[in-house]
């Protein structure tokens, strides 16, 4: 019988330590939109992540990966960083970047699950870094992509503001402090509804990776209390003709802007 303890509490003490050593570390990326910055994250909801067990792990920039007041990205864990993007450059630019932090997060830490999650024109960057990837028959190890308020079928603001920069309203711009008009000229025609959209018509039809694609939608499009910058239907990557039903959808209250109450969603579709 003693012998028979023993032998158990062997075989019990060889099966902790294998799991010890298998534990799936989970890295969430956050990416903003135009005109933002990594800082629209920590409004509230990378302290919500943080207090349900993912460490804040910093930031990334062109310059490299910066902490905060957690724990460096490692191995084990759950991971939280967000990455700065020259948000008003063209897509292009803004991909590249991001597939270099996803290239120095794969390199440094190849166990990791990556979870791309992703604001407003943000969700554009993130796909085509991803399809970028994919075409090049490399990969990361993103599991998954997260969209909130997404334009991926356009937006008719974007057309307007990418109008205004060919009137006498661009000449005036810098002087009244709308310069951006000027400096997102590219982005805001990248952005422009896919009827009227060479680049997004494209990207909406070239081949995605086969990972979990997630929509939350602003379900109002109202100027009072909705989303009149993107309507919710051009949020939806369900019509998408690359990815269609293999996206989820989510309706969510609120205008355009990030909410605490994103952060619950999150909770809920991250590991």
């Amino acid at each position: 019988m003693e012998f028979l303890v023993k032998r158990q509490l062997q075989t019990m003490m060889l099966l902790l330590l294998f799991t010890a050593g298998c534990v799936q570390a989970d890295i969430a990326v956050l990416v903003h939109g135009y005109h933002s910055s990594g800082n629209a994250w920590r409004s509230g909801i990378t302290q919500l992540l943080g207090n349900n067990g993912w460490n804040d792990a910093g930031f990334y920039t062109p310059q490299g990966n910066f902490g905060l007041f957690g724990k460096p990205l490692n191995n084990s864990g759950k991971h939280i960083v967000t990455a700065e993007l020259p948000s008003e450059a063209p897509v292009e630019i803004q991909a590249d970047l991001l597939t270099q932090y996803l290239h120095d997060i794969n390199e440094r830490f190849p166990e990791q699950k990556i979870h791309l999650v992703a604001h407003s024109a943000g969700g554009i960057v993130a796909r085509l870094a991803l399809i970028n990837h994919y075409n090049q028959s490399k990969q990361f190890n993103v599991v998954q992509l997260i969209t909130i308020a997404t334009p991926h079928l356009g937006s008719l603001i974007a057309d307007v503001a990418n109008r205004a920069s060919d009137t006498p309203l661009g000449i005036i711009a810098p002087f009244v402090g709308a310069d951006e008009i000027n400096r997102a000229e590219i982005l805001y025609k990248q952005l422009g509804r896919e009827e009227k959209n060479h680049f997004l018509y494209r990207l909406n039809r070239q081949p995605h990776p086969p990972i979990k694609y997630t929509s939350i939608i602003r379900g109002d499009s109202s100027i009072m209390n909705g989303d009149w910058l993107v309507s919710s239907s051009r949020q939806n990557m369900a019509l998408v003709p690359a990815i269609g039903a293999n996206a989820q959808i989510i309706l969510t209250p609120g205008d355009h802007h990030l909410k605490y109450a994103d952060g619950y969603l999150l909770l809920a579709l991250l590991p």
